[in-house]
């Protein structure tokens, strides 16, 4: 593990964390394949352990992780590729979410899913660029075309407030030492939670 990644997982954002227990909660059925945009460093393969096929996209590559070096905005892919496409924490960095989902229609199966995670109430981060903080409504919107759309609010107020210090002073957050408290706050977060004040969503919409 590198020293950023093991700084991550002793220091994490509160965001982070529920993002990270919301996707392993997940009771995924098996699916045959799967792309994973804006993959980084590939911390969903054990989401999908009988997966066929696995692509992970990413508009700059990793050595080694990558697969495709593509848009979001413009998957380079033929329509009705996928079982599957996962987004974590990638479409509040794209300009057009509404193409995204529309690129994600396409290259999803009859019957595929989405599953996406976007933050709501957390602070502004570039990579390199950052848009978006969408309400469920947004989001419900956004997926409007799908047969069924199933939208989960992540944490509440405690986990806002954690992230909202210890982000602050940015880029020198002086205050991230008190992070390692977000191990304990999350225990305090429902897994699926209604807050109307959350860190951010879980999206699961199947086409």
């Amino acid at each position: 593990m590198n020293p950023s990644s093991l700084f991550r997982r002793i220091f994490p954002t509160a965001h982070r964390l529920l993002v990270e227990r919301s996707l392993h909660s997940l009771a995924l059925p098996d699916f045959n394949s799967v792309l994973i945009v804006g993959a980084g460093h590939d911390p969903y393969r054990a989401l999908f352990p009988r997966v066929k096929e696995y692509i992970r996209l990413d508009i700059k590559p990793i050595p080694g992780i990558t697969d495709v070096v593509g848009d979001a905005l413009a998957l380079p892919f033929e329509a009705a590729r996928f079982d599957c496409v996962l987004a974590s924490d990638v479409m509040e960095h794209l300009a057009d979410p509404f193409l995204f989902a529309r690129e994600v229609d396409r290259v999803l199966n009859p019957g595929g899913t989405v599953i996406l995670t976007v933050p709501f109430m957390f602070h502004q981060h570039g990579d390199p660029h950052d848009f978006w903080r969408p309400t469920s409504q947004a989001l419900a919107e956004l997926f409007r075309n799908f047969t069924t759309v199933n939208i989960t609010s992540l944490g509440n107020r405690l986990n806002v407030i954690s992230d909202l210090i210890t982000t602050a002073f940015t880029p020198y957050p002086v205050l991230f030492p008190l992070r390692i408290v977000n191990h304990l706050l999350i225990n305090f977060s429902k897994a699926s939670g209604t807050s109307r004040a959350p860190s951010g969503y879980v999206v699961i919409a199947r086409k």
